[in-house]
């Protein structure tokens, strides 16, 4: 039966944990705190980063491409070259693509194609036509004015005069203009075709340190004034609208808590575009589909199937690699510009709203703290190959929860930092927790090292866990040792000499105690105490005592001759020892003080223990061992010594001695034992027998050993008297040990 106690809160194991944990915590705040500044930060680095995650999610789950979106590209790639001419066109052939495209039914035609010089290589002897000194000018415009079309604009970072803009613009919340990307100036087509189009687009790309287009602007500003991107423009000639409202933070139902986090959302229209705090967007790509382009030189042969282009949005532009008009995107590393304007648009018509919310920082930081302090409790508490699995469910849980806010809302939170701190939490606080542990084994070999078997302090150093520090009932085998006749002997001794010899006497008797993997709880003056099955389990507790026990007898006969052989004990008794041993349960743990206490056992057991011992003076007998001790290992050499009422206890305790191991258990033995046990209890029932019965087995030639046993039982049948019969008291007298 094991009943373990309430642990002390100052030594015990609670308040270790506790310490251990809070220590973890602690070093978990430092990643988690790093992390979070990085998240609001938001260097280069973790920038890119993130982005290289982001790209891997539409790598793994592109934006599925539907045929019948009404966006196409109308390609001046590599065989309309050839078949055509090389670059540039004249502009009445441009005008007779547009003508084409109009009378097929676009709802938008926008020129990716910077219109910003005049016509050189039309030949038109009708000067009159032109409308800026070049023919074919003339042409486009006159083109340009009859059709939907939106043309082209390049801001630079060289001064010139605000750009111009047809799109009205309306702002909810903040102001727009300082959230956008900034440029100087710009570098316009002709007028004529600036007047002539319904709309003007900038043509600029934003594209991240490793030049890949993740995020298309919406709005980019140019001298101060806030210029639409080429393909909201086209979206919004294509719905016919006047004006593109932009919403930032602080507007109505944003949540920005005063803070101005940037632009959140565009609308052209009836079409809502998520934003990014620039404005841009994060478009999810579908890649590059044949399905999306209509060769130039199909149009204007005729050749070409232009049914789907009715109610489109168009893209004139070039994907011949001469004209170098090239990006990468997440998906792929060269994409001809002009596709990147149409994914846009097919990323806005599909109601896609891949954004990183304005929230997400905070979110991420809250997440990474949250994290790192349960891996490092996690950590705290358990052997880093257990909370390993811990930490890889967690990290788990992160990335997932990153990619299913990708993949089922198109939310995008970067896990690359929580999972960064998580790991170093879980490293720092593991670390820790190994520092606390090998302080722990150390404290643990320091406590222990003294008392107990090197074996034991080892186990318990590898597991502390087995030390029950608060106290626990188990059972337990005492033993009580007693140098014999230390008192006269100390009255002839200086000082140190005292203590020399006590000290010779004891490190053989604990060597013995420990070699047989007992623990010694004390010395006492000229007595030790010692006890088996605590701290650790030993299931054979009994007989280890008693092997330690007639251990010490040979050590200490030893340690006798030495001493004679070296003079220091002179002539005197042979030095003895007297042992008692009993077993049952008790008390063993950490008892004391709050502010001092040692490793003890408590308990009627080692009382009992020692009351035996004290009689091994009283009988004579070098080791003598409870009925308990003899019942539980019958196979071992047992002789009756008495049978006594110890003081305290209300029954009788049959008192053995221990004569020898089992291999000493033989016939002659067994012979001796009967005479022995005989005799004995004929002198506790007081039998007329009992003389001659002690007599004999005094003569019998292992009775020498007991002889003063046997004097104590005549001397206990003189001062009775004897009557034929068994005694009245049936329980034993009492003897006060």
């Amino acid at each position: 039966m094991r009943q373990a106690t309430r642990e002390p809160s100052i030594h015990g194991v609670p308040r270790r944990r506790r310490r251990r944990v809070g220590v973890a915590l602690l070093s978990a705040l430092l990643p988690a705190g790093l992390a979070g500044l990085l998240i609001l930060a938001e260097p280069m680095p973790v920038r890119a980063l993130r982005d290289l995650v982001f790209d891997s999610y539409q790598r793994l789950a592109p934006r599925p491409y539907d045929p019948a979106a009404p966006v196409r590209v109308i390609d001046i790639d590599e065989e309309s070259l050839a078949r055509l001419g090389q670059w540039p066109w004249p502009r009445v052939r441009l005008a007779e693509l547009v003508d084409r495209l109009r009378e097929a039914g676009a709802a938008a035609i926008a020129l990716d194609i910077l219109l910003a010089e005049p016509d050189r290589a039309t030949q038109d002897v009708t000067p009159s036509s032109s409308a800026d000194g070049a023919p074919g000018d003339g042409a486009l415009s006159a083109a340009l004015g009859k059709s939907p079309t939106v043309v082209s604009l390049a801001l630079t970072d060289m001064a010139t005069a605000p750009p111009p803009v047809k799109a009205g613009l309306a702002a909810a919340g903040d102001d727009p203009a300082r959230f956008l990307p900034r440029f100087a100036g710009a570098v316009v087509a002709l007028p004529a075709f600036v007047e002539a189009a319904r709309g003007i687009g900038a043509l600029n790309w934003v594209p991240d340190r490793d030049l890949v287009v993740r995020r298309v602007p919406t709005l980019l500003s140019g001298a101060d004034r806030p210029v639409p991107s080429l393909a909201i423009e086209a979206l919004r000639v294509a719905q016919d609208a006047s004006t593109i409202v932009v919403k930032a933070s602080n507007a109505s139902g944003e949540t920005g808590f005063g803070q101005q986090t940037g632009v959140t959302a565009v609308r052209v229209g009836e079409v809502t575009v998520a934003t990014e705090r620039d404005g841009g967007v994060r478009v999810r790509y579908a890649g590059s589909r044949p399905e999306r382009h209509i060769s130039a030189w199909r149009v204007l042969d005729g050749s070409a199937d232009l049914a789907p282009v009715a109610g489109a949005i168009l893209f004139v532009g070039a994907s011949a690699a001469a004209l170098a008009d090239v990006r990468a995107t997440p998906l792929e590393a060269t994409v001809p510009g002009v596709d990147i304007h149409a994914e846009f648009i097919e990323h806005a018509l599909s109601g896609s709203r891949l954004a990183r919310p304005d929230y997400a920082p905070g979110a991420e930081a809250v997440i990474t703290l949250l994290a790192c302090l349960a891996i490092a409790a996690v950590a705290s508490v358990l052997h880093p190959l257990v909370a390993a699995p811990a930490l890889i469910a967690l990290a788990g849980l992160i990335a997932g929860g990153s990619w299913m806010a990708f993949s089922r809302a198109e939310l995008l939170f970067d896990p690359t930092m929580p999972l960064a701190a998580t790991t170093a939490s879980f490293g720092a606080a593991t670390v820790a927790a190994l520092r606390r542990a090998e302080e722990d084994k150390r404290r643990i070999r320091e406590a222990f090292g003294r008392y107990v078997s090197p074996a034991i302090v080892e186990a318990l150093a590898a597991d502390p866990s087995q030390l029950a520090l608060g106290g626990e009932i188990r059972p337990i085998t005492v033993l009580f040792a007693d140098i014999r006749g230390f008192t006269s002997r100390a009255e002839t001794m200086r000082a140190e000499e005292v203590v020399s010899f006590l000290n010779a006497v004891h490190t053989p008797l604990a060597d013995e105690v420990m070699r047989f993997n007992g623990t010694i709880d004390k010395f006492m003056g000229d007595g030790l105490m010692a006890f088996w099955n605590a701290p650790l389990d030993e299931p054979d507790h009994v007989r280890q005592a008693l092997r330690a026990a007639l251990a010490m007898q040979r050590a200490v006969a030893a340690l006798d001759e030495r001493l004679r052989v070296e003079g220091q004990v002179g002539g005197g008794p042979r030095l003895a020892v007297g042992i008692g041993l009993h077993t049952g349960p008790a008390c063993v743990g950490n008892l004391g003080s709050l502010r001092r206490f040692d490793y003890s056992a408590v308990g009627d057991t080692v009382n009992t223990a020692a009351r035996i011992e004290q009689a091994s003076k009283t009988y004579g007998v070098p080791v003598i061992v409870s009925e308990d001790v003899a019942r539980l290992t019958p196979e071992w050499g047992y002789l009756l010594v008495d049978s006594v009422r110890l003081r305290g206890r209300q029954i009788a305790t049959r008192l053995y001695a221990l004569h020898g191991p089992p291999e000493a258990v033989d016939e002659n033995f067994a012979r001796f034992r009967a005479q022995h046990d005989a005799a004995i209890e004929a002198a506790l029932q007081r039998l007329d027998e009992g003389f001659v019965r002690l007599g004999e087995a005094e003569r019998h030639p292992m009775g020498g050993r007991y002889s003063r046993l046997y004097a104590y039982h005549w001397e206990q049948l003189k001062s009775a008297g004897t009557r034929g019969a068994e005694r009245d008291s049936g329980a034993g007298k009492e003897i006060i040990f």
